[in-house]
């Protein structure tokens, strides 16, 4: 990769973080929102967008399962890298994505302690809230849940997507 390459690589990871950023501030919805940042640079169906709906919060606020971005993430490298309905029959393509679904999620592991919403939570906030308890919710908001520690989490997943896309050839909308 030449040096403006790489220069619009990095500019390209940084807008997308700032996008991610700004939809998880503006919208909630930590899956939906790396899908959306994403989808803004690199051609993504709108179904993939849509099918993201419930991975927020570690699959429906539940804060149990995945963390929302990293669920959002392994949606886009699959979407970008899986097996089709025509290539069903191919059993190595399943595992096609694997190699790139494991780099993303050493660097949340690395960055966060760990993949799922409540290891992320426990690392940002020092301990875990429970979104569907309305009280819990409002702490999460005080302690900067919204305004920037997970909208950071989001930017985050976001640039390490497109650092992911961009250096596996998928075509970037926005050069």
């Amino acid at each position: 990769m030449d040096n403006k390459q790489n220069v619009d690589k990095q500019r390209i990871m940084q807008e997308v973080y700032q996008r991610g950023y700004e939809y998880e501030q503006r919208y909630d919805g930590c899956a939906q929102c790396v899908v959306g940042a994403i989808q803004d640079y690199f051609p993504v169906n709108n179904a993939i967008f849509k099918a993201s709906t419930s991975l927020s919060g570690g699959i429906a606020s539940s804060i149990e399962g995945p963390c929302g971005a990293f669920s959002g993430g392994v949606l886009i490298l699959s979407y970008f890298f899986g097996r089709s309905r025509d290539d069903f029959s191919d059993i190595g393509l399943l595992r096609r994505p694997g190699p790139l679904v494991r780099a993303y999620w050493d660097l949340f592991k690395d960055k966060y302690g760990g993949y799922t919403c409540r290891q992320v939570q426990t690392h940002l906030f020092g301990r875990a809230y429970r979104f569907l308890d309305n009280d819990e919710y409002y702490e999460y908001e005080e302690a900067g849940g919204v305004k920037d520690k997970c909208p950071a989490v989001v930017g985050q997943a976001g640039a390490w997507l497109a650092e992911l896309l961009i250096e596996n050839n998928v075509p970037c909308l926005k050069s």
